[in-house]
């Protein structure tokens, strides 16, 4: 399936203590949501030039690799720069990250010249929104509470007309279950396309994508089905291919990735939402409150992973928060996420 070519008019954004959030919108829907972490300041972005060094050069993959100066070395394809000279270890090259690093992988990485830098640099780094204007370059930004982020993750998502569909991370790919969950097929299996399509997007889903629809009788209603997936698809600017049913009724996909998943950013290897999540989403909370009631001395509880890591102070979220509202807050040791007013 050819990439498309969307035009995106607005986004969006809110620089929240800890995170900056972003949501595109289009047609009046949310479509795509990014997360800009303070804690990943350092971490090569798309857009990001460095100075690198060639670590090594791997014939058979046609590729070279490149320190970063952090994290894991950066994927340079031959293929994709074709204006790349013979590289060799050792070498320091500017380079331009492409795609953001995932859990495991590192970015992947555009040539752009050989270095005279002494030393691995960062050169230029890109914040979210000039990210985002290189992605989409007629967008406009409004600063705006960005919401529903957390519901992008869940695993379990209901079918506005019945059904259910069921998205579930794997190492090898990402498995789609639909439960039609008493209702006719072919009806459920047609909302349910595009209803995957819609989530896949917006949760930043790539690479294998496996969905395993209901068993059809009729060849039609398989290829009514298939039809209505590759049609949602269309309008995805990242490159989707999509393989016919399978003798099992299954669909396989790829999808182009362009970095972390929400999910890889929001939650931990157990399904569940980190420390640093917990701690940012109690932030946004009682920044919520201070805003509501200007005055009042305010506590923010918390359980005890999300309390330990705003403790250890990875970002300097407590002059953030005095920024905002003043120095009104306390933070407390709980088992759940509240804000309330000091007695």
């Amino acid at each position: 399936m050819a990439k498309a070519n969307n035009s995106i008019g607005l986004c969006h954004i809110e620089h929240a203590v800890g995170e900056t959030r972003a949501a595109i919108i289009y047609k009046k829907q949310v479509v795509e949501y990014y997360i800009r972490r303070w804690s990943s300041k350092n971490t090569p972005h798309a857009g990001d030039i460095f100075s690198g060094r060639v670590s090594s050069v791997d014939k058979g993959l046609m590729a070279a690799f490149i320190d970063l100066g952090q994290g894991p070395a950066g994927l340079l394809r031959f293929s994709m720069s074709p204006n790349a000279p013979q590289l060799n270890e050792g070498q320091m090259v500017r380079v331009k990250i492409l795609r953001d690093a995932e859990p495991g992988k590192g970015p992947l990485v555009g040539y752009v010249e050989l270095s005279k830098a002494p030393y691995i640099q960062v050169e230029t780094s890109q914040s979210l929104e000039d990210s985002l204007l290189e992605k989409y370059p007629h967008v406009k930004f409004e600063d705006k509470p960005v919401n529903g982020i957390s519901w992008a993750v869940e695993e379990e998502n209901a079918l506005k007309d019945g059904g259910f569909i069921y998205i579930e991370h794997t190492r090898a790919a990402t498995m789609i279950d639909i439960d039609t969950a008493g209702g006719q097929k072919t009806k459920v299996s047609i909302a349910a396309a595009k209803e995957i399509a819609r989530q896949v997007r917006l949760r930043g889903i790539g690479g294998l994508i496996l969905i395993d629809f209901p068993n059809f009788r009729k060849k039609k209603d398989r290829a009514d089905v298939w039809q209505t997936l590759s049609d949602c698809f269309a309008n995805d600017p990242n490159a989707v291919k999509i393989a016919p049913f399978s003798r099992f009724d299954t669909v396989e996909l790829t999808r182009s990735r362009s970095g972390a998943t929400l999910a890889q950013i929001l939650l931990g290897q157990d399904g569940e939402p980190t420390a640093e999540t917990k701690a940012l989403k109690g932030l946004r909370r009682l920044l919520k409150e201070g805003r509501i009631d200007g005055g009042a001395k305010l506590i923010l509880e918390l359980p005890q992973d999300a309390y330990d890591w705003l403790e250890a102070e990875h970002i300097e979220w407590k002059n953030g928060v005095i920024g905002k509202i003043g120095q009104r807050f306390t933070l407390k040791l709980g088992t759940n996420i509240d804000v309330y007013k000091d007695a």
